[in-house]
């Protein structure tokens, strides 16, 4: 009866041991050669939602005297740029309130927003899309110097 006793604490013990010790951050699955822990990080980018006709930034909301627009193409691309490669930060945010607010018109007339803290040179930026305040998304030091070039 001891040795059953002993047998079954001792499968219990190493069963705790062995699932107490797997990896809970094993995300990276690789199936037909695709790497889904990449494409993932892919998805973490923010995505412009169409061809971009116009890019206006202002100071302050709802003061449009102060608002820079910015139709040429040259800077929308650089603007567009600077969009698609910043990268969503996890956690949920509590951001003061924003330096500047930048708008997106597309072809369609369709519009969309985000409030933006430009950083100093060498530093990095925040965007954050005004439908969704829970999620902040952030540009390099490289795209905050354009950004700063551009905003002058």
């Amino acid at each position: 009866m001891r040795r059953i006793i002993f047998l079954v604490l001792s499968l219990a013990f190493m069963s705790v041991f062995l699932l107490g010790c797997q990896s809970e951050d094993n995300t990276t699955i690789d199936v037909n050669n695709t790497n889904f822990e990449h494409q993932s990080k892919d998805n973490e980018k923010l995505k412009v939602d169409g061809e971009i006709t116009k890019i206006s930034i202002s100071k302050s909301k709802g003061n449009s005297g102060s608002a820079t627009i910015f139709e040429d193409d040259e800077s929308i691309e650089t603007l567009k740029s600077i969009i698609s490669n910043a990268v969503k930060e996890d956690g949920i945010v509590d951001m003061a309130n924003p330096e500047f607010y930048m708008n997106l018109i597309y072809d369609n007339e369709k519009e969309q927003g985000f409030h933006l803290w430009i950083g100093e040179k060498g530093e990095k930026s925040t965007l954050m899309k005004t439908d969704d305040t829970h999620t902040i998304f952030t540009v390099s030091e490289e795209m905050t110097d354009k950004l700063i070039d551009l905003t002058k």
